[in-house]
């Protein structure tokens, strides 16, 4: 499952009801927590550009990535790792090692950043 980007159940804010909500969305796994859980990165649009990250967010043009199906510019949340658990994971997608790896790197570059961040900013 490591490197392979799926549909997931996803939890978010929705602005307009005011309260979180799910719906689903493409999801790339970086990592396994526990038997039952991954650790995952949302895809996600971003709507409002001050909410993108120059440094964690991975911008992906649909042209660069066709395998993920994607209908407008998207983003890696690089910043926004969350543990899934298997129960929450639909279908897989494509398999970033494989078909992106230069994309896959690029993603694990940015998360390794954010974690030396995180925790020196812990400190």
């Amino acid at each position: 499952m490591i490197g392979k980007a799926y549909t997931a159940l996803f939890k978010f804010y929705d602005n307009a009801l005011q309260k979180m909500s799910f719906k689903k969305r493409p999801i790339l796994i970086i990592g396994k927590a526990d038997s039952n859980d991954y650790v995952m990165l949302p895809i996600s649009r971003v709507t409002n550009s001050h909410n993108i990250s120059a440094e964690f967010d991975l911008k992906v043009e649909p042209t660069a990535v066709p395998l993920l199906n994607l209908s407008q510019i998207s983003y890696i949340r690089t910043h926004k790792q969350e543990i899934i658990n298997r129960a929450q994971i639909d279908k897989l997608i494509v398999d970033f090692k494989i078909e992106y790896p230069d994309i896959y790197i690029d993603c694990l570059e940015k998360v390794e950043e954010f974690q030396k961040r995180l925790l020196s900013d812990a400190l």
